[in-house]
């Protein structure tokens, strides 16, 4: 037998402790020393809401969701949003909107869980819209309004011989 204070033999690569002996070390019991002890088990009326968990007081196990949400479509949405705010006006702006409707109809449907962040994308999708129609307007009038004042006023400008 060996004194307490001289390393004892580890498990080899790859294996448990519990399961391996080896350098003719007796093998290790593989029950937990905080199994329950046998007998009867306290009861819970079924009227009680008891919470499911582990006997030893560790972290209860939660089941794994049913399914997982989809939220790529009001991510899209807000990038797509953001973009069109930046200066992709129309390009990144309609589908912003397109797409935000599609994540709304998904947390709608209980498909999805960000509804918040698939109505910002909607909004910013509409602003974006809004600018490049505003743009265009702009630009519209930089280039019409010119020409048609310089089209009044040809015929007056032109010099009789």
């Amino acid at each position: 037998m060996s004194t307490p204070h001289e390393p004892q033999p580890g498990p080899a690569y790859g294996q448990e402790a519990a399961y391996v002996a080896h350098g003719g070390a007796a093998p290790v019991d593989a029950t937990p020393k905080h199994a329950p002890a046998p007998g009867p088990q306290p009861v819970t009326p079924p009227d009680q809401d008891v919470q499911p968990g582990p006997p030893d007081g560790g972290y209860p196990v939660l089941p794994p969701p049913a399914y997982a949400p989809r939220n790529d479509l009001a991510v899209w949405s807000l990038v797509l949003g953001l973009l069109g705010v930046m200066g992709c006006v129309f390009f990144t702006g309609i589908p912003a909107v397109v797409v935000g409707n599609n994540a709304r109809r998904a947390v709608a449907a209980g498909q999805a869980n960000n509804d918040g962040m698939a109505t910002a994308g909607i909004v910013l999708g509409w602003v974006a819209t809004g600018l490049g129609v505003l743009v265009i307007l702009v630009l519209a009038f930089m280039v019409l309004l010119p020409l048609l004042f310089l089209g009044l006023a040809l015929p007056f400008l032109a010099v009789a011989p």
